[in-house]
């Protein structure tokens, strides 16, 4: 397939994932670059029309593109339905190098594992950063693009007498900062506190990139 298509199908399906109550999105491409096809699937109690015509809208807008009605389907699901989840952790690794930590996360979905390594000057919270930043290099093995999200900030707290890990990730859509918070109790290993803090601040967005 055409390198250009894939680019175009690839932001029109961004694009629609970011419409409210959007669950996920397929977009099919004619030979001509036409929207020949947009499957969507949303959460329940939106109004399909009221969807249809944010989809028409959205396209027009962005990409100067007039879509007919009749190639959008849209299908409706309980959101708590939706397995936000995809990804499980496969294996967390910390290995030192004379002055230096080498974090390697392994994330798994549906049986294939993906990849992160992050490398840092030795220290407890670059310890920290190194395996948070190697979560997202790994959720961004998965969604097979790089350079999207990067770490603000991850923090040990501690709430009700609870200890905690706190994920700050961001990501720059049009010249606007984002950013998505995520956090994960601490029970008996640390690293994995810091990957679920990751993935609970990412899985809902990598969820409707894929």
């Amino acid at each position: 397939m055409d390198d250009n298509k894939i680019a175009l199908e690839d932001e029109i399906k961004s694009l629609v994932c970011r419409i409210p109550d959007v669950l996920s999105c397929k977009v099919i491409l004619g030979d001509k670059n036409e929207v020949e096809d947009i499957h969507v699937l949303c959460s329940t109690g939106r109004n399909i029309k009221q969807l249809v015509r944010d989809i028409q809208s959205a396209i027009s807008a962005r990409f100067n593109m007039e879509i007919d009605y009749k190639v959008i389907s849209v299908a409706q699901i309980e959101e708590n339905e939706y397995k936000d989840n995809r990804l499980r952790i496969d294996s967390i690794s910390m290995m030192n190098m004379d002055n230096s930590l080498k974090a390697t996360v392994v994330l798994d979905n549906e049986g294939k594992t993906f990849e992160g390594v992050s490398i840092k000057v030795k220290s407890t919270t670059n310890k920290y950063k190194a395996v948070a930043e190697a979560t997202i290099l790994a959720l961004e093995a998965f969604i097979n693009t790089s350079s999207i999200f990067y770490l603000e900030g991850i923090e040990k707290a501690k709430i009700a007498g609870r200890d905690v890990f706190l994920c700050l990730v961001g990501y720059t859509y049009k010249n606007t900062e984002n950013l998505l918070i995520g956090s994960s109790l601490i029970k008996t290993d640390e690293n994995e506190a810091v990957v679920k803090s990751a993935l609970n601040a990412l899985n809902r967005m990598i969820s409707k990139m894929v």
